[in-house]
């Protein structure tokens, strides 16, 4: 079959490998589509902690088993069931977990074999192209989730790229009020489409404080430092996206986290249980999802477009494998 291989850092490139063998508890998967994360883009330029190489990249899937019309897509971990935080409910920071696309081989490639229990199927109305993009809402939501939001909060978000878009998203489903932060004007003006469909304010400046919550969707430290300055007494900060320079945090800076009684915490992928609830709010908002679409590429253009994406310079670009 034929894949995009990573070996290591900018050294990727097409190849025919063998399609993989199933054991009883995995399902092949013809892929349709998978669309690219920046996550992608970064492993290609400079690695992640969880990433094994040499590793066909891409989480992002939609697809189909061989012979059949049902399409499907992929809650990308794999964990053990049996940790601690499998026992909590929360799978997606398992102990010995295995993601699709990081320790195992991913979607950019004709076919990709999953775990049976990480399939979730895709119903009828939503198209393949948008059915792909439910693993980043699904991260957005279990961000939502960590934070506790309740209707009506006012929601910060910084960064108008895709992740930082589908957080607006998911907050109007929760009946919050979020404004997303943008210093970009070229991002803002790709951003626009989507966020008068989805009624999502987008500005270049942070136009107010009190704030209840702030998100970063970008990788910027100062995102941290002006976040917390907005933020209500008894607020919360979600580290949604990790920061690329390091992060010197000024001691009057932990103290007003301190004296206001504020909250910071992470989020990282998602649980199954996420991807379902994703998938049933994509389906009602398919119009919208659609304008976070770039391009859609075939998969010898993907080596070509991972420099635009690492900045950020982009929305989505979506990887069709021609299947139909």
């Amino acid at each position: 079959m034929k894949a995009l291989i990573l070996e290591g850092t900018k050294n990727i490139h097409i190849a025919d490998i063998k399609t993989p063998d199933c054991d009883d508890a995995e399902t092949l998967l013809e892929v349709s589509h998978c669309s690219i994360c920046r996550t992608d883009a970064k492993m290609w330029a400079q690695g992640q902690r969880d990433l094994v190489l040499p590793r066909v990249l891409g989480h992002e899937i939609c697809g189909r088993q061989p012979g059949s019309n049902k399409r499907f897509i992929v809650w990308p971990a794999s964990a053990c069931g049996n940790c601690l935080r499998c026992n909590s409910g929360v799978e997606n920071l398992c102990d010995n977990i295995q993601i699709v696309g990081f320790h195992r081989d991913g979607g950019f490639a004709q076919y990709v074999k999953v775990p049976n229990d990480s399939l979730i199927e895709v119903p009828d109305n939503v198209p393949p192209e948008i059915a792909c993009m439910t693993e980043l809402m699904s991260s957005a939501i279990n961000a939502i989730e960590q934070t506790d939001l309740r209707k009506n909060q006012k929601v910060l978000i910084f960064g108008g790229g895709p992740a930082g878009l589908m957080l607006g998203l998911v907050c109007k489903h929760f009946e919050a009020n979020p404004i997303v932060v943008e210093k970009n004007p070229e991002k803002i003006s790709l951003s626009i489409p989507f966020c008068k469909n989805g009624g999502i304010h987008i500005s270049d400046v942070v136009p107010f404080s009190e704030f209840d919550i702030a998100i970063n969707a970008a990788p910027d430290p100062i995102t941290f430092t002006e976040g917390i300055s907005k933020l209500n007494a008894g607020g919360k900060y979600c580290l949604f996206s990790g920061f690329t320079k390091n992060v010197n945090i000024p001691t009057d800076l932990l103290n007003e986290i301190h004296y206001r009684q504020l909250s910071v915490t992470g989020a990282y992928g998602s649980t199954k249980r996420q991807m379902e609830r994703a998938l049933n709010i994509l389906e009602n908002n398919v119009p919208t999802i659609r304008l976070l679409i770039h391009k859609i590429i075939d998969l010898e253009s993907v080596p070509a477009v991972l420099p635009e994406i690492l900045p950020g310079k982009t929305l989505k670009y979506v990887v069709s494998l021609g299947l139909t």
